[in-house]
């Protein structure tokens, strides 16, 4: 914020002082002309340091606003009160004599030096009326006096350390206790399921074809085997499966996280960042190829952790 402005300023020649009386006795002064000299008149302005109590990292785009409209009023302020006090100082161009400016001046930049005036301006005061705060709400402020520069500021939203999307969903990544694949044993009606990916796959079959039901539970450890074999017997699916396979995953997924306090504090901590399976085979559970997919199974995360919060 800070800027000068440079004013040139040319004197006029200087008379010589009156030659001897000629011989026929009448006086004729002469002038010499000497070339003029230049001097710069410097104009400046001060530098504004913003400092505050508060963590820059919190800053809002509100408060940042609040800064620079009020440092340019600030700004404003000063060239006013600058130009009502004494001449700015004048700097000499090389070893040249200085010629001074006027007593008085309503104007620098139009200044001709009077000659046999011998009277230099009187020194630039600093008036301390200047250094004055402007407040921004209870802590923030600016000062117009110097302060120490602080660090550059980065906006960022006033809760950053907190995500604000998880994305769980490959086995090598955090969170994967989140999916339906981790190895995470559900008990359900007294019977142990492998995985809550066991224990959703056979509601698909429990009131109407419990045999099968019971084949998704016993055929492997693996989940991936219980969906393959789910799969297989698609025919078989209950007919209203479309109309209740959400509520199904909630159920699923509340004997899972209330039976493992791990993956329970694991989901609460994630405070009220949104919940994305981040699969790109799967637009309905997962976001999809195009990251655009309903994202099923992370909202019913989402509606989980907030019970669990409940309880």
């Amino acid at each position: 914020m800070q800027r000068s402005k440079t004013i040139t300023i040319l004197t006029s020649p200087t008379p010589k002082a009156p030659s001897p009386t000629d011989s026929d006795g009448s006086s004729s002064p002469t002038i010499t002309k000497k070339p003029p000299v230049q001097y710069r008149i410097e104009e400046r302005t001060r530098t504004i340091y913003v400092s505050s109590d508060v963590d820059p990292m919190k800053w809002d785009q509100h408060s940042i606003t609040e800064i620079l409209r009020v440092t340019e009023i600030a700004d404003a302020e000063y060239d006013q009160s600058d130009s009502s006090q004494s001449h700015p100082s004048i700097r000499r161009s090389k070893s040249q004599p200085m010629d001074p400016l006027p007593e008085q001046v309503s104007d620098p930049r139009s200044v001709t030096s009077s000659p046999g005036a011998r009277e230099h301006p009187p020194p630039r005061t600093t008036n301390k009326s200047n250094r004055r705060q402007t407040r921004i709400g209870p802590s923030l402020h600016v000062p117009t006096q110097y302060a120490p520069p602080i660090s550059p500021v980065r906006l960022t939203p006033q809760n950053s350390y907190e995500p604000q999307r998880v994305l769980f969903y490959d086995k090598n990544d955090p969170y994967y206790g989140f999916t339906n694949f981790s190895t995470h044993p559900v008990v359900y009606k007294g019977k142990r399921y492998p995985t809550s990916e066991h224990l959703f796959q056979s509601f698909k079959f429990h009131d109407h074809k419990p045999g099968l039901a019971e084949h998704i539970r016993t055929c492997s450890e693996r989940p991936s085997v219980a969906f393959s074999e789910a799969r297989r017997f698609q025919p078989e699916v209950r007919p209203d499966w479309l109309q209740i396979n959400i509520n199904k995953m909630e159920e699923s997924l509340w004997h899972k996280f209330t039976q493992h306090a791990d993956l329970r504090a694991e989901l609460l901590s994630t405070g009220n960042a949104e919940l994305v399976e981040a699969s790109d085979k799967d637009a309905f559970w997962g976001w999809g190829a195009d990251h655009h997919g309903r994202n099923e199974l992370g909202k019913a995360l989402e509606r989980l952790r907030a019970k669990l919060r409940e309880t």
